[in-house]
């Protein structure tokens, strides 16, 4: 204990300020990162909130919406929210699941400040990033419901929880079928879910096929017939970081995983990011892709590099204070290394006299 007095008394002998100050900024930026953790997210039931103002504010008329998938914290979703709060015509936003990277205090409120930005109400569909590792707590806190549906005009919205990537569950099921009978009434029914029922891509240039899709084909295969026994208008699916309109399938099926997150694979016609715009009037639903740039063919190791930069640029946006009060502990570990060397060095000196 001597000993250990004796080294402090030491280390603070010399630059005395600058070393209280690095200490001190220590203890704050740590202290300020554990009391974040208990920081309690004062926003909830958001999607309530958000289909309220949706119906308070549409007029008779055409609808017009946006959906956006798989925006998991990204830069570029703010590029999104630019581009749709400069389209007038977009009276609310869908959100199509992954969110967040991982469902933590940091990538939820990262998330809903970019949310803030967002001048129409938004309502979301939960993904398997949004709740991985059976973490519900931060959606449900949120957002409230994980599976709903609600009526604007003559349009039926019915949003799905099949975050597990599996099925859906026999509850939601029974809830799901009579949503569609009863919204026979309704000249459009649309569906929103996060993970797709099938994958479209086949099999890669391995022979490998692609399974990014629901891992249950039996359960697929039944809600594939229970849309098509009620004449489903659309079905919005995201989870696949690319676009595909599949537009002969029954129901129509359009995949839209292209709101920030690192693309799936090097198709030009496939992997970009983007959102889509629904405009629905007498006429029907007609749906337009919105490119947030217009990349040509990219070899595969130029769309790694473009992933590898946009996860370390989400990373540092998410973990700013902890990179931060890493560098300052290594800088403290590395001065506190030199003045011993130092001190060691000197009593070494005076021993050879």
């Amino acid at each position: 204990m001597l000993r250990l007095k004796q080294l402090v008394e030491a280390y603070f002998r010399r630059r005395t300020a600058l070393r209280v100050a690095l200490l001190a900024l220590i203890a704050t930026i740590w202290g300020y990162s554990e009391y974040s953790d208990w920081y309690v997210i004062p926003e909830s039931n958001l999607n309530y909130k958000a289909i309220r103002e949706i119906r308070e504010n549409y007029r008779e008329g055409p609808l017009t919406f946006a959906v956006v998938g798989d925006n998991k914290n990204s830069p570029i979703f703010d590029t999104v929210i630019q581009r749709i709060n400069q389209d007038k015509d977009i009276q609310f936003v869908v959100l199509l699941g992954d969110l967040v990277q991982y469902p933590t205090v940091e990538t939820y409120r990262a998330f809903l400040a970019q949310r803030d930005d967002l001048h129409p109400p938004s309502v979301a569909v939960p993904g398997n990033h949004d709740v991985a590792f059976k973490n519900h707590y931060f959606y449900h806190t949120i957002f409230g419901r994980f599976y709903y549906s609600f009526a604007v005009g003559d349009s039926l919205f019915i949003m799905l929880d099949d975050s597990n990537e599996q099925r859906i569950d026999d509850e939601q099921f029974a809830w799901l079928r009579d949503q569609l009978q009863r919204g026979q009434n309704y000249k459009n029914r649309f569906v929103f879910m996060h993970v797709p029922l099938w994958d479209p891509r086949g099999v890669d240039e391995r022979g490998v096929r692609f399974a990014h899709a629901l891992g249950d084909s039996d359960a697929a295969r039944e809600l594939e017939t229970l849309f098509r026994k009620n004449a489903v208008t659309l079905l919005f699916e995201g989870h696949i970081h690319a676009y595909y309109n599949l537009k002969d399938s029954q129901p129509p099926r359009i995949i839209t995983g292209g709101g920030g997150a690192a693309l799936s694979g090097t198709d030009p016609q496939h992997a970009f990011h983007h959102y889509l715009k629904v405009t629905v009037d007498k006429e029907g639903a007609a749906t337009s892709v919105v490119k947030l740039d217009q990349t040509g063919h990219v070899r595969s190791w130029q769309q790694y590099l473009t992933n590898a930069k946009l996860y370390i640029s989400t990373f540092v946006h998410l973990y700013t204070l902890q990179l931060i009060l890493g560098l300052l502990v290594l800088l403290l570990l590395a001065d506190i290394g030199s003045e011993f060397l130092r001190q060691r060095k000197e009593h070494d000196q005076q021993n050879a006299r």
